[in-house]
This record gives C-alpha cells, sequence and structure tokens, in this order.
C-alpha cells in the first residue's frame, strides 16, 4: 500500500518531512493529541512506514491555489526524499483555472504526474492541455451521506444490515459512473472515512482508492464565513466578498451540546468556508482493516487541517 503526507504549507514542508522521522508534527494544541494517537495507530497496524508521496494545494478554497514559487519549493522538498507529488486543486472560477495552468506546466516538467480534480472544468483543462498528467477525482466529488452528528450513531446503532450499507453508499457504487470515469482517463478517486463506513466495493472492479486521515471534510462553500467577520450584520455571507486569508487565523470548534444521543463529546471544526470532522478509534481501525485487506491502495495522512496557506 502506498503511503502520502499532506503539506498544506510550503514553509514548513521541510519540517513537516522531518517530522515523519521524529513522529511529532506541530498540529495545534487542539488537534495534537488526535494526530499524535493516529500516528501511534498506524504503528500499531503497519509498523515503520514509508512515505513515497506528497500531496500539496488546496481541495476547497480557489483563494488557497498556490503560487508557482511555492509549488517550486515543495517540489524542491519533495525530490530531495525522492517523492512523488500530488498537486489537490478546488473548485473554481475562469480566474482558479487561470491560476492553475502555471502550475500544471511546472508539474508536467517536473516528472510528477498526478493531480487531483473537484471540478469538471479542471478535469477538461487537463484532457485539453496537458494530458500527461494523471486525473485523480477528488473526494468532494465523491458524493456521500456526511453529517457526523448522526451517521456515527446509525454505525454504531443495531440496524439492519441492509439500512447500513444504504448509508455507506456514494456515486462511486454506480457502475455507469466509474465507467464514465474510465472512459474520461480517471483510474484513482480520494474518499473520506465516513462515520458510517464506507462501501469500497467499487474497488473490487479495479478502481484505485486513497483515504484521508485524521479529518474528514463535511461540507464547502464560496460563502466564507471567515472573510465576513468583519462585516456588518448586513454584509455577512455575501458570495465573492475580498478575501484577506482570515481562515489563517480562525478556527471554530463546535460540540453537540443539544443532541439526543450519547455523543455530546464529538468534535467539529469550521476552518474558512469548509467544515471538518474527526476520526473516532473506531472509524480509524475500521479504515486501517480495510486498507491491509487491498480494499484501499493509499493512504492520506494530514498532520493539519488542511487550509493553511503562506504569502509568496
Amino acid at each position: 500500500m502506498d503511503w502520502s503526507i499532506h503539506v498544506s504549507n510550503a514553509a514548513e514542508i521541510s519540517s513537516d518531512l522531518s517530522a515523519l522521522d521524529r513522529g511529532r508534527f506541530d498540529s495545534g494544541p487542539k488537534l495534537a493529541p488526535l494526530v499524535e494517537f493516529t500516528w501511534r495507530l498506524i504503528g500499531e497496524y503497519f509498523g515503520a512506514v514509508g512515505f513515497s508521496r506528497c500531496a500539496y494545494g488546496n481541495e476547497f478554497c480557489e483563494h488557497l491555489i498556490p503560487s508557482p514559487q511555492q509549488l517550486e519549493a515543495v517540489l524542491g522538498a519533495a525530490r530531495e526524499r525522492e517523492m512523488s507529488l500530488t498537486l489537490l486543486t478546488p473548485y473554481v472560477s475562469d480566474a482558479g483555472i487561470e491560476s492553475l495552468k502555471p502550475l500544471f506546466e511546472m508539474l508536467g516538467e517536473s516528472g510528477a504526474n498526478e493531480v487531483v480534480f473537484n471540478d469538471w472544468g479542471v478535469l477538461n483543462l487537463l484532457r485539453r492541455e496537458f494530458p500527461s498528467l494523471k486525473p485523480v477525482q477528488g473526494r468532494l466529488m465523491n458524493k456521500s451521506l456526511r453529517d457526523p452528528r448522526v451517521t456515527g450513531v446509525y454505525a454504531a446503532s443495531d440496524a439492519p444490515a441492509p439500512a447500513l450499507v444504504s448509508l455507506r453508499r456514494s456515486n462511486l457504487d454506480c457502475t455507469s459512473y466509474t465507467g464514465f470515469l474510465s472512459a474520461l482517463g480517471v483510474e484513482s478517486v480520494e474518499l473520506d472515512n465516513l462515520p458510517q463506513g464506507v462501501d469500497l466495493s467499487f474497488a473490487e472492479s479495479g478502481v484505485k482508492a486513497s483515504a484521508y486521515v485524521p479529518f474528514g471534510f463535511i461540507s464547502t462553500s464560496r460563502i466564507c464565513m471567515a472573510a465576513g467577520i468583519h462585516y456588518a450584520k448586513r454584509d455577512k455571507f455575501q458570495p465573492g466578498a475580498p478575501c484577506h486569508h482570515e481562515c489563517q487565523t480562525h478556527l471554530l470548534e463546535y460540540t453537540y451540546t443539544n443532541t439526543p444521543f450519547e455523543n455530546r463529546d464529538q468534535k467539529f471544526y469550521l476552518k474558512g468556508n469548509s467544515y471538518f470532522y474527526v476520526h473516532t478509534e473506531a472509524m480509524l481501525r475500521w479504515l486501517f482493516e480495510q486498507s491491509r485487506s487491498g480494499l484501499i491502495d493509499r493512504i492520506v495522512f494530514q498532520p493539519r487541517l488542511p487550509m493553511s496557506w503562506e504569502r509568496a
């Protein structure tokens, strides 16, 4: 099985990669215990793993698309470790498409061959102008039930097997859809480890799957709460609001204080325009068991929430 480390900040890539040797990651006081526990659990299931790939970029906001200078720094650090690179890209406007073109040109020159797309327009650009780059469907295009407030409760309940299976399904379980992807040259997909589990039967048809730990995304939007934090109430939540990267200094933590279930200590997070959940021990163990059975081809380890950015 392949292992990849997600690096969201080019300025800190060297420390992120060296952290693999130490097994200690700068994840912030709130999230460090979860990241460290995930790392220990990886060691329990797989021993000392070798990371052959580095994932870089942002899946959730075109304002966080890296510059060519940032990508060059990451490519250099990855080459020093003899690691391949996967560039993550978000859903985009026409301006976002133009920002991605010079990055794709650099990837072609460097020999790195993977681009994760979360927008059909990005896939069209890859097929039309950069056919040497390998397209990978991103997890934002994996249509599945993502509400961690209730899906974890379903998984822990005595729900009948057919009902639980239906909750684990996604568009990847439709053979006509995976056939459509194959016709477009897409052989790999990325997904999240969902609280209720994931139906991985599509992998038996040869579709390669990558899963992220220990953070999964719940939802994302072009309207950013952080960008409007300084606006008057009537001006908040406007699409196209000027972005000053307020998401880099604000992280909101939510708990289920009014839930009717016994999961009041469960948390999820809002950073910028996207909500994220964290993996429980049961979720991690389930995913690692599936990985050892061969249904997951790659695990992407994230030491941080995937919304970091720095100025070029």
